[in-house]
């Protein structure tokens, strides 16, 4: 049997990046990997000292050092990439490090975990910025690159960036809001990356994996959260291809404005995905639904805002 790879999160102390760490050291998935780190740029913050209690070895790393980036990631095999390509500096070093020749990394899961981007018949700087950074490691022909695409998470969409504003008791949907949204729940993505990563050995990786926790459409989010204790939600249309046309014309840095109609051209709509890849017959965890999510904030999701 042949020595087992060691996995590296890059970011594993965000949002995303604690929930992908966690399911890596789940006993279920713990067995597959020799060593699981923990990237970050402070060793002393809660959440890696959290990483550090629960089995993860912490390097940190910093973001202006192309060489300590580099000896961060020494003797890694897998890297998953949850940094937001904000710091353009920063992606250049990590695919400097990533396409070295001294490089360990044998798959390499970038910075993506969002909209599947390469269907937009639009230009825009987060889009553009990650698709150069894919293209930057391209080059190295014998390393694996997988995309993953879960669509929104559920517990950061139902807000006023998105229209859905609770506070107010207003959703306002661009379209008819009758096309489903696939909404997945960063639990449910750390679950599935672990799982994905444990069970596909990595010669046979896929080059994208597509998830979707739950497909509602937002009249039906509406329906969920008034049903879970919300106020009444007054839901209004804005036309789409005016709103569309709006947005292209003045959108800045913030993709939000975007999303919203995407939602309503189907194309946060990950029908055909890779549940079932990850989670045959759904017997390893269950995928969270948007009813959960309402009952848990008793429909009012960020309604302090």
């Amino acid at each position: 049997m042949g020595k087992l790879p060691v996995a590296a999160v890059a970011g594993g102390t965000g949002v995303l990046g604690k929930e992908i760490v966690r399911a890596l050291l789940d006993p279920q998935f713990r067995g597959k990997y020799q060593d699981v780190i923990l990237l970050t740029r402070n060793a002393n913050s809660p959440s890696a000292l959290e990483g550090i209690s629960k089995g993860a070895i912490v390097r940190e790393y910093s973001t202006d050092n192309e060489r300590a980036i580099t000896n961060a990631l020494a003797g890694v095999d897998i890297l998953i990439n949850v940094v937001a390509p904000v710091d353009k500096e920063f992606e250049n070093k990590i695919a400097a490090a990533v396409t070295s020749p001294s490089s360990n990394i044998k798959l390499y899961l970038p910075s993506e975990f969002g909209v599947e981007h390469y269907l937009h018949d639009f230009k825009h700087p987060v889009w553009d910025k990650k698709k150069a950074h894919v293209e930057a490691v391209s080059g190295r022909k014998d390393l694996k690159l997988c995309l993953v695409f879960p669509g929104l998470f559920t517990e950061y969409s139902i807000g006023p960036w998105l229209g859905l504003n609770t506070k107010e008791g207003k959703y306002e949907l661009i379209g008819s809001g009758d096309t489903p949204v696939s909404f997945t729940s960063i639990v449910d993505i750390g679950n599935a990356v672990a799982s994905a990563l444990a069970n596909i050995p990595v010669e046979s990786f896929p080059k994208k994996l597509y998830f979707s926790g739950d497909p509602v459409t937002l009249r039906q989010v509406a329906e969920i959260m008034k049903a879970a204790g919300a106020n009444e939600i007054e839901v209004s249309n804005l036309d789409l291809a005016e709103y569309k046309a709006k947005t292209l014309s003045t959108t800045g840095s913030d993709p939000a404005a975007c999303l919203r109609f995407l939602m309503a051209e189907e194309k946060i709509n990950n029908e055909k995905n890779d549940n079932e890849l990850v989670n045959p017959g759904g017997k390893l965890w269950k995928w969270r639904t948007m009813k959960e999510y309402a009952k848990e904030t008793r429909g009012r999701p960020w309604a302090n805002l």
